[in-house]
């Protein structure tokens, strides 16, 4: 290892362990001494991260409130930055939320945390694109029952046992602070990108039954039955339909194939 690489490595651990540092790697004036101008880097480093994490967790601020800033704080000190792109640090936030006393006491952080982690990671997903109306009427009336919708890869579900997305939106919307409210049965909250924007709003059951076994790969004759189940075969094709043109006007469909 070279001279300037040795002094690096140095350096690398002097900032994220606090480990102490040759003397001349660092020399004092009549300003500042060593450790002072240590200090700095040391403090510098820890905001940048702790600054990165504001932007990626803006609901979470909202919910945490005055708690934010500590939070981040612990969670910087107990989890080092193990990744060259500062973009993906707080991907561990959610996990250590559920398990670090005392924000593991309060579960809604977590649920919140992943939620904001969702939204900035169907962000950056890939570009894709989306089918509508007019794409399906090339489907043979007769091959319906066997037709199965691919979904968009940047789109993710998740169970959520208290009103996450309202704080979302109160952030996104520059609007109050809502109270938070814990729902008797979890509930399911979409995510997903259009274009450049991200879009997030909760699932009814009868959708979410749907929407699941699209995604497991079932045909449409398949969903058409579990809605059967839920509402009487008269109304499961109405339904079936409202629903598949709300998919179809959001981009959530990028083809389809038939068993």
């Amino acid at each position: 290892m070279s001279t300037l690489q040795t002094i690096q490595q140095q350096m690398l651990q002097a900032v994220l362990a606090e480990r102490t540092l040759p003397p001349h790697i660092v020399l004092g004036d009549d300003i500042a001494d060593a450790s002072s101008r240590l200090d700095v880097y040391r403090h510098g480093y820890r905001i940048r991260l702790r600054d990165a994490l504001k932007v990626e967790f803006a609901g979470l601020q909202c919910m945490a409130g005055s708690r934010f800033e500590g939070m981040l704080d612990k969670y910087v000190e107990a989890h080092p930055s193990e990744h060259y792109n500062i973009r993906w640090y707080g991907s561990g936030l959610a996990g250590f939320l559920e398990y670090a006393h005392p924000w593991r006491e309060k579960p809604q952080l977590a649920n919140m945390a992943k939620m904001d982690w969702a939204i900035s990671t169907a962000f950056d997903a890939a570009d894709e694109s989306s089918m509508g109306v007019a794409d399906l009427s090339a489907v043979p009336p007769e091959s319906w029952a066997g037709l199965r919708l691919t979904l968009q890869n940047n789109l993710q579900v998740l169970e959520c046992a208290y009103n996450t997305d309202a704080f979302r939106r109160a952030t996104d919307n520059g609007s109050k602070r809502p109270h938070l409210r814990r729902f008797a049965q979890p509930r399911q909250v979409l995510v997903w990108r259009r274009a450049t924007t991200v879009h997030y709003r909760r699932l009814d059951d009868d959708e979410w039954l749907v929407l699941g076994a699209s995604i497991q790969g079932e045909t449409f004759a398949s969903l058409c039955a579990r809605l059967a189940a839920c509402h009487g075969e008269s109304a499961a094709m109405p339904r079936m339909v409202t629903v598949l043109k709300r998919w179809l006007e959001a981009g959530l469909i990028r083809g389809w194939d038939l068993a």
